[in-house]
């Protein structure tokens, strides 16, 4: 065996499976269905890579149960359609191809699913209000969820993954604090909140026995105050335990935004925290237990040779490198893209309703649009102008494709603004995507990487190149200041460590992404920082997705950083920096001023047509391109740029 993981890659029984190791994948909802809710050959292809990647089990995300969707329910895979077998098995037969199992999360939907008509009946919002549902209705959804089951049976799948967690439906009515009915779901007694799950559990036995293996998700703790306890919900799944057979451990609630960090660990959180909730369910029951949120693969193998967990899930890495489980397998653990955290791929469907795209795998989401595309007709020789991560995705992918590379960078290091933004304590992850990208694009031999060189036409002529990749970045936006000294005032992308004090009393002009990140960084050094933005408070923190940005504004609040939405930066004087707030100004003492003020729009206009014209074919990516300055934009545009040439 090559892992330094030998734990990983044991295999384990879950009932009636044996599955080839103890890494599986975590449910995707992603939105690639067609409008009519059948599974797609988008949807197909999106899974496949998981499968022949090495995950012990591909997980198809939200597959709805209800047997008459809601009008608003597109692009989502409604399970009770009879004629979804034909769909469903050409998914488990790609997916179950190189021995993996095929496994479908089933979920019931609210009626009013796509509306904002009902209001919760506690106060609280609910994905589901357990609340306005009929006895019917529930006895409905449980023949809802054998029927599923049954259709995943018929189709080849292996396994269904009931979501128990988050608030979902089987959560609500187990809790005291969302669940206010007065029939035999109510709260009344610890037997009616555990009632709907378990006869959903036995519905989907009597309709499938044992050729289904039931995967059951539950929330540790959901972190709702009143809710229950871990020790509760432990007494709940020792209940259930006879008519499952997996646990998956997760917390967090999907309704309440601040809780949803929970659920997708952002960058700023740390990784592995639901192992020791985990721990505590491994000890009290006798199948085996999984867990997810953000694991490592080091402390995945340390918990299951601990005996604290059986399995792992991962979710986000397995979409930022598909054959991160093969990889680890083999030995190759340096090879592995890592996946940064950001939320782009979940923020998409869940916030915008748009099928997934990561911000480091540019093919993710595009299977059919890559996975078929012919080799290049002949080999050329091609410059890439820039080494941050535009130019090096630009590099790579034109190396693999067999073309001859000359990367020119007029810095002393690759990596672009990237070796500024990975420098925070809480930006490992991004600092692992940066260090890789480095080193995967330094192991091709065809490609000549040339740094302190600063692109001009002639430079470029002189390489005689058949093509051109343009990836200059973008130029930041510092306004006229009557003072403009540093280290007194200071461009957040280029703080020099070493060079540049940071003094004790900061005020950072933008509250986008790096401005907040920037306070962070420097209040959790014991500075007082305060954040101005010209926007209302609602649109602090452009740049990121939703879901950080509740979390990273948790976080300020707790650091006690100043955010003073709707105030203008007027100018910086030796002594002052001068606001306006509500048309008023007034001046406010500082010791460093950061600005943070995004990009200037096509800054670049006049250099990049320069650079164009020494070469007919010629492409312009990243932030050159007049696009938002995301990490999505530069490893996606690079890509397609390269794959064309």
């Amino acid at each position: 065996m090559f892992t330094k993981y030998p734990h990983l890659f044991q295999p384990i029984r879950v009932g009636n499976l044996i599955l080839k190791n103890r890494i599986t994948s975590a449910p995707i909802y992603n939105f690639l269905a067609s409008y009519d809710n059948h599974i797609t050959r988008e949807s197909i292809e999106f899974s496949k890579p998981c499968g022949k990647g090495g995950a012990a089990t591909v997980t198809l995300g939200s597959g709805f149960i209800n047997r008459v969707l809601p009008p608003a329910a597109h692009h989502i895979i409604g399970m009770n359609d009879d004629f979804m077998v034909v769909f469903l098995s050409e998914w488990c037969e790609a997916v179950k191809r190189y021995g993996a199992k095929a496994c479908v999360e089933l979920v019931p939907i609210a009626s009013y699913f796509g509306t904002h008509e009902v209001e919760s009946s506690v106060g609280i919002p609910m994905e589901i209000d357990c609340n306005l549902l009929t006895e019917k209705e529930l006895k409905d959804f449980i023949e809802d969820y054998a029927k599923a089951a049954g259709t995943v049976l018929k189709a080849g799948g292996d396994m269904v993954l009931i979501h128990g967690a988050h608030c979902q439906l089987p959560a609500l009515l187990f809790s005291k604090v969302f669940n206010k009915r007065t029939d035999q779901y109510g709260p009344q007694s610890f037997e009616n909140r555990c009632r709907f799950a378990i006869e959903l559990l036995e519905a989907i036995r009597c309709e499938v026995g044992s050729r289904l293996s039931i995967e059951y998700r539950i929330s540790a703790i959901d972190m709702v105050p009143g809710s229950p306890e871990i020790e509760e919900v432990i007494k709940f799944a020792q209940l259930i335990e006879s008519k499952i057979d997996l646990l998956h451990v997760s917390r967090g609630n999907l309704a309440i935004n601040k809780l949803t960090p929970y659920i997708l660990p952002p960058t700023y959180m740390d990784h592995n925290i639901n192992i020791e909730y985990a721990s505590q369910f491994k000890k009290a029951l006798k199948i085996p237990v999984s867990t997810v949120g953000a694991i490592t693969f080091e402390a995945a193998d340390r918990a299951i040779a601990a005996g604290k967990v059986d399995m792992v899930a991962l979710g986000r890495q397995l979409l930022a490198d598909p054959d991160t489980v093969n990889k680890l397998e083999w030995g190759q653990e340096g090879d592995i893209r890592p996946c940064i955290r950001c939320n782009t791929c979940i923020s998409r469907s869940h916030f915008v309703m748009k099928p997934p795209r990561c911000a480091v795998n540019p093919v993710l989401g595009r299977e059919l649009d890559y996975q078929y595309m012919p080799a290049p007709a002949r080999k050329k020789r091609v410059v890439v102008a820039g080494g941050g991560p535009a130019g090096l995705e630009a590099a790579r992918t034109l190396a693999m494709r067999g073309h001859d590379v000359v990367l020119f960078e007029k810095g002393d290091r690759l990596g672009g603004l990237l070796c500024e933004a990975a420098d925070a304590p809480f930006k490992g992850d991004l600092l692992r995507f940066l260090e890789w990208s480095v080193r995967m694009t330094l192991k091709f031999k065809n490609i000549d990487v040339r740094l302190k060189a600063d692109v001009t036409p002639e430079l470029i002529k002189n390489e005689n190149p058949d093509a051109l990749i343009i990836a200059i970045g973008a130029v930041p936006y510092i306004p006229e200041l009557s003072f403009m000294e540093r280290p007194r005032v200071l461009y957040a992308g280029g703080i020099e460590k070493g060079r540049d004090h940071i003094g004790n009393k900061i005020l950072i002009a933008g509250a986008g992404l790096t401005g907040c990140e920037t306070a962070l960084k420097y209040s959790r050094e014991g500075k007082t920082v305060t954040v101005i933005d010209t926007l209302p408070k609602e649109k602090l923190g452009l740049g990121t997705s939703p879901m950080n940005a509740y979390y990273l504004f948790d976080l300020l609040e707790k650091q006690g950083v100043i955010l003073s939405p709707e105030t203008r930066l007027i100018d910086v004087t030796a002594e002052h920096v001068i606001v306006e707030k509500v048309g008023k100004q007034e001046k406010l003492e500082f010791d460093t001023v950061i600005l943070a003020l995004g990009y200037r729009q096509n800054a670049n206009y006049e250099m990049i047509k320069v650079l164009k014209e020494a070469v007919a074919e010629s492409y312009v990516v990243g932030d050159s391109n007049g696009s938002d300055g995301a990490i999505w934009n530069a490893i996606t545009s690079a890509y397609d740029a390269a794959m064309a040439i």
